[in-house]
């Protein structure tokens, strides 16, 4: 009688099947000890005092990241709030060794529950490991990592301190992490919200300082509406009064005494929107890890003058922008009115370096940290008009007197009727395509973008240096798609050196702690467009401040030579001016961040729109005024290549009566012919 093979077939797949499972594991082990971030052999790294030190271009110093400077040991703290930080964080920290099976369980249940994950179960020494050495995604990868590293992490303190490495690492904990308003490090929010030091806390501080962590913009003191804080201290008080820290009285007394906050809020971080920055560019460069070690000096090409005026002809400005929208005096205004108010923005750089050199991301960081001039993509309206002229003159079929006819025409889009109406229905007729960018018609532009094709213009402007995304359709003449005000400096910093891109930078180098560059940023300038038709642009932009949309550049007492354009969005919500002297650029947005459409740029009383001639220019022209640009005046050059003539600039006609302008017109591009008025483009 023969023998079943079957048996020892299924023996032998099962065996096959488990080593394979074991080589997966593994496998997916060693990549995990692999891809884990390494933790330094000295925790006096973590501990350090130096922390990663900003300074402006003058060596004055910024910020400190972190605030490593304002370390405070667990004794200078009061007990209150060490009770609090481990009631609603870790109430099992001294019993522990980095991880708690029954919180991760916990946690995996309630997420289990709810099919989402919205409970971490991290112990206080993996919320160390996540904010030094991992990102905040929420996934079950991440909170291997964490616990891998955690354990890592106990191990290693409590080589070097011994019994006293629980301490040390609630020190590092304390003083590392982020309580909202820019505060980092307990000594910086007990400062920041109270006006305290940490071990003057009363109890219902230290349990509203112990609670931010978890979310510190929705749960920020400062906020108008106090409920949510108000319900994670009451949490934090439960949860005191469960681990016996204190009684029921202690916490019905601490909640009837009620929050002093501090009256005035003065950030200890004097250019946050900068230093949020560069923080955002070093994590570009080397990963979120490296903010976290200290020892890093960075230095920035920030001119603290510039800057200043900068922040004061914003704030001037929307003070302005508030009488005329009917708006009450912002000082007054709660927490949550002030989000309806309108915004500003302005970045000012070097576009023979690209080095930025002043930014302002909002007319008050407590109300909103969202960065208006980096992170904010908004419609630029007619100021997006250059980069239409300079593709339609780089195909070398137009130039500044193509004649154009600029009238109301219907175009078939997206099998729809599209008619492009000019500000306030006013044409031009029979026009040169000088004289319609200098008056920023939209009939002409568009005319323009259909004749050389709106994948022409996309080209040219990411070229320049757009970097957000663009689509080619037609309304691309009109500058109906969304760009940053980083953008757009950095495009017209490339028009104003002639046709040579520089990448914009916000770090001029990085040392290490012993001294040694990192990182230097070296200049490296990259042909965009040829310097003829660049030239050609920038004779027109200079033409459109001292005669077209931007001449109240001029009426405000600006007197230097200046290229530059206005922008307005149709639907009044966004208003723009950005403009060049042969040395630095500026671009300034003025706006508001709901974009619903209930909220525009039109005067109470007289229902005027306000536009970027008369809402963005005077904001650039104070600060540009307030720095010197117009003083010594430096001349925009000639370059080779390009011809200047008087001309008629409504016919294109060379023309030496009083009427007259100066063109400056490409090499084999001379002015109209009078016989030549006819023949336009259609």
């Amino acid at each position: 009688m023969s023998r079943n093979p079957i048996p020892h077939r299924g023996v032998f797949l099962a065996v096959l099947l488990i080593a394979d499972a074991l080589i997966i594991v593994l496998g997916a082990a060693f990549w995990l000890v692999l891809t884990l971030p390494r933790l330094p052999d000295d925790p006096d790294a973590l501990l350090a005092e130096s922390g990663i030190n900003i300074y402006a271009a003058s060596g004055e110093l910024l910020y400190t990241v972190n605030q490593r400077v304002d370390r405070v040991d667990l004794d200078a703290v009061h007990p209150h709030f060490v009770q609090a930080v481990l009631a609603i964080e870790d109430e099992d920290f001294y019993r522990h060794r980095g991880y708690s099976l029954k919180a991760f369980l916990g946690a995996v249940w309630t997420n289990i529950r709810h099919w989402d994950k919205v409970r971490g179960g991290s112990t206080l020494t993996q919320q160390i490991v996540k904010n030094i050495f991992l990102t905040r995604e929420k996934s079950y990868l991440r909170k291997l990592k964490e616990l891998c590293l955690a354990t890592q992490l106990e191990a290693l303190f409590e080589r070097h301190y011994g019994a006293d490495y629980k301490n040390r690492l609630l020190e590092l904990y304390i003083n590392g992490s982020f309580y909202g308003a820019n505060a980092y490090g307990i000594a910086d929010a007990a400062r920041t919200y109270f006006g305290k030091r940490p071990a003057d806390l009363a109890l219902l501080e230290s349990a509203v300082l112990a609670g931010l962590p978890n979310a510190p913009s929705v749960l920020n003191p400062f906020r108008q509406d106090q409920s949510h804080m108000m319900a994670r201290t009451e949490l934090v008080l439960r949860r005191m009064q469960a681990a016996g820290f204190i009684t029921s009285e202690d916490a019905q007394n601490a909640m009837d005494e009620g929050l002093q906050l501090v009256s005035e809020r003065t950030p200890q971080n004097r250019t946050p929107y900068f230093v949020e920055t560069i923080k955002a560019e070093v994590t570009k460069l080397w990963g979120p890890s490296a903010l976290n070690f200290g020892g890093l000096t960075i230095h920035t090409p920030l001119d603290l003058s510039m800057q200043r005026a900068a922040e004061r002809a914003i704030a001037k400005g929307v003070v302005d922008l508030d009488v005329r929208l009917g708006f009450s005096d912002y000082e007054r205004a709660s927490s949550e009115q002030r989000g309806n108010y309108v915004q500003a923005a302005l970045i000012c750089l070097d576009p023979r370096t690209g080095h930025v050199k002043a930014m302002v991301g909002g007319r008050d960081i407590f109300t909103s940290f969202y960065n208006r001039a980096t992170q904010a993509r908004r419609q630029p309206g007619s100021g997006f008009k250059p980069f239409v002229y300079l593709a339609a003159f780089e195909t070398g079929g137009l130039s500044p007197v193509s004649l154009f006819n600029d009238e109301p025409r219907t175009y078939r889009v997206n099998n729809k009727d599209w008619t492009p109406k000019n500000f306030a229905n006013k044409y031009l007729g029979l026009t040169t395509a000088a004289q319609a960018l200098v008056k920023s018609a939209n009939a002409t532009s568009v005319q323009i973008a259909m004749q050389i094709g709106p994948k022409r213009i996309v080209d040219l402007a990411q070229r320049l240096g757009i970097q957000s995304q663009l689509k080619p359709y037609p309304s691309i003449a009109l500058g109906a798609q969304e760009v940053t005000v980083l953008d757009m400096a950095a495009a017209y910093g490339a028009i104003a050196r002639y046709g040579f891109r520089v990448e914009p930078t916000f770090i001029a180098r990085i040392e290490d702690a012993a001294g040694a560059s990192r990182y230097v940023h070296r200049p490296n300038p990259i042909s965009a467009v040829d310097p003829e038709y660049a030239a050609a642009v920038i004779n027109l932009m200079q033409h459109i401040v001292n005669r077209g949309t931007g001449r109240a550049v001029r009426a405000l007492g600006f007197r230097a030579p200046v290229a530059g354009k206005t922008g307005t969005t149709n639907d009044n919500t966004d208003a723009w001016f950005t403009g060049f002297t042969p040395n630095l650029v500026a671009s300034v947005w003025v706006g508001f961040d709901n974009r619903d459409g209930r909220r525009q740029l039109i005067e109470k009383a007289s229902g005027r729109q306000i536009t970027g001639g008369n809402g963005a220019a005077p904001i650039w022209t104070a600060f540009m005024k307030s720095i010197g640009t117009d003083k010594p005046a430096t001349a925009f050059i000639t370059p080779t290549g390009v011809t200047e003539h008087s001309v008629d600039l409504r016919t294109g006609i060379a023309d030496t009566s009083a009427r007259a302008v100066i063109l400056v017109l490409p090499q084999g591009i001379a002015p109209n012919a009078p016989a030549d008025t006819l023949r336009f483009f259609q």
